[in-house]
């Protein structure tokens, strides 16, 4: 009977030793550039105020003064990175086929040509189902909002790496991950 047994614990080992590259493999490809902040499962996502919204505008964003440190690949920088902002911006251009998996929407400030980058991360790129349905709620909710149609964008702040984006704020600051959107 343990030789049974332990053919069985065997022939289990390898089966799952075998399976593992093509679970792995199964898995989607999600961002890397400080993508735990991206998708709020950094160790100081506790600390993002979830509840407590700033109204502001894609122009004021635009404004903030770049942090002068390292951005960190697994801390947010405060304050900006540990709030939630609501703006309301004209829906300018939507990718959808970005290496990340990320739904990339350039914002435009109804008053002015001010631009800013927001993103919707893929659901499947987060392991908080909580968190999955928001990001699946939003991206639904893009889908009803016209290109050049105004909506309002919730998200958390987010510095990114300035580099060659359209639309991005001349500060590189978006609000990523979005949590939420209203058309109107």
């Amino acid at each position: 009977m343990r030789t049974i047994v332990a053919r069985m614990c065997v022939g289990i080992a390898v089966l799952v030793a075998c399976s593992a590259p093509a679970l792995l493999a199964a898995q989607p490809a999600c961002g890397v550039d400080r993508w735990p902040v991206k998708t709020l499962a950094d160790r100081d996502r506790g600390s993002v105020s979830l509840t407590d919204v700033v109204p502001t505008t894609v122009r004021a964003l635009g404004a903030l003064d770049i942090p002068e440190v390292p951005y960190p690949s697994d801390r947010r920088l405060a304050p900006h990175e540990l709030r939630l902002y609501r703006v309301t911006a004209i829906v300018w251009q939507i990718i959808t086929s970005e290496d990340d998996r990320d739904w990339h929407i350039v914002l435009r400030d109804p008053v002015d040509s001010s631009s800013m980058i927001v993103e919707i991360p893929d659901p499947a790129c987060t392991a908080d189902p909580t968190l999955a349905a928001r990001f699946q709620a939003a991206r639904d909710a893009l889908r009803r909002v016209p290109k050049r149609g105004q909506a309002t964008f919730t998200g958390v702040g987010f510095w990114d790496f300035i580099h060659n984006q359209r639309g991005r704020a001349r500060n590189g600051f978006e609000l990523h991950p979005v949590l939420a959107i209203e058309r109107l």
